[in-house]
């Protein structure tokens, strides 16, 4: 499949709001919250957008600008791989590749076992 057929496709579920089933956007803060380690009702945690994170996860949102130094990236495909949102699709819409976005899964899983 092309660059252009894949972002004609991502476009195309962005649009439709292909969210995985039962997940919105309060699911994908309290996702992000528990990933980060942030008390409930938080929305700033250590630094981190919380907030701007779970926007990021969200195929239908606009991508709100992550901070690199903070890992908000990181934490974006964390929550995006815990909601069922596959790396392709996650390195696609943060910008970085499927590689990283493994190495980062591989290490979140790594430090749970």
């Amino acid at each position: 499949m092309s660059v252009v057929d894949r972002l004609a496709e991502r476009s195309a579920r962005t649009l439709a709001g292909s969210m995985p089933a039962g997940v919105g956007r309060g699911e994908l803060l309290a996702v992000a919250r528990h990933l980060a380690g942030a008390p409930e009702g938080a929305t700033w945690w250590r630094g981190r957008d919380l907030v701007a994170v779970a926007r990021a996860a969200d195929l239908a949102a606009v991508l709100p600008v992550l901070d690199e130094e903070r890992e908000e990236p990181r934490l974006a495909a964390l929550v995006m791989a815990a909601v069922g949102i596959g790396i392709q699709e996650t390195a696609d819409r943060l910008g970085w590749t499927e590689r990283t976005v493994s190495r980062w899964r591989e290490a979140a899983e790594a430090g749970r076992a």
